[in-house]
């Protein structure tokens, strides 16, 4: 697994060896030791796999507070998600910046998204899949998100949204202070 840093302190790209032979194709989408080599170690509370039918489909933006933050590894494991980290830490010199990137089961790419980030993505092609590996237990009660078109964060997605839950529509907007 090769570490790639982005211009936002602390998220990550995790370039993952994909290997094919006859067979078809093996990866490791999450793996401790890999994890633990390019500095980054987590241990998994859960998995949650994502089946999204409709390309366009807006997944986020999502975080738990404390004491339920989580750090995420996010995988495509079938057609094109586009996803997104957005910088939410109180006294980071890049809040409320955002990086995206293309994931798809073939270029090995899964996005490491730290403790204090939100979290999205949307899918660009129809039948997608996401795989989360997740640090926390999912508590209810310390859920939180943010609005995926807040004009404080100007995230630029990269296709027209079709589908978004009723919920991630009631998010709050951020504000400056």
């Amino acid at each position: 697994m090769k570490k790639i840093e982005t211009p936002i302190k602390d998220l990550i790209i995790l370039q993952r060896e994909i290997r094919y032979d006859e067979r078809g194709s093996v990866t490791r989408l999450y793996g401790k030791n890999e994890l633990i080599q390019v500095g980054h170690p987590i241990e998994i509370a859960s998995l949650i796999h994502s089946t999204n039918p409709l390309a366009g489909t807006l997944r986020g933006i999502h975080f738990q507070n404390a004491p339920f933050k989580e750090t995420k590894v996010i995988s495509c494991t079938k057609g094109s998600i586009w996803d997104v980290g957005i910088d939410l830490r109180r006294e980071s010199p890049t809040r409320f910046q955002w990086f995206g990137l293309e994931l798809t089961p073939t270029n090995g790419f899964s996005l490491l998204v730290p403790e204090g980030f939100g979290h999205g993505f949307i899918t660009l092609k129809p039948e997608s899949t996401a795989l989360y590996a997740i640090s926390a237990p999912h508590s209810l009660a310390h859920e939180n998100g943010v609005r995926f078109d807040d004009p404080l964060i100007g995230i630029k997605w990269p296709h027209k949204i079709f589908k978004i839950a009723a919920r991630d529509l009631s998010w709050p907007y951020l504000e400056e202070n």
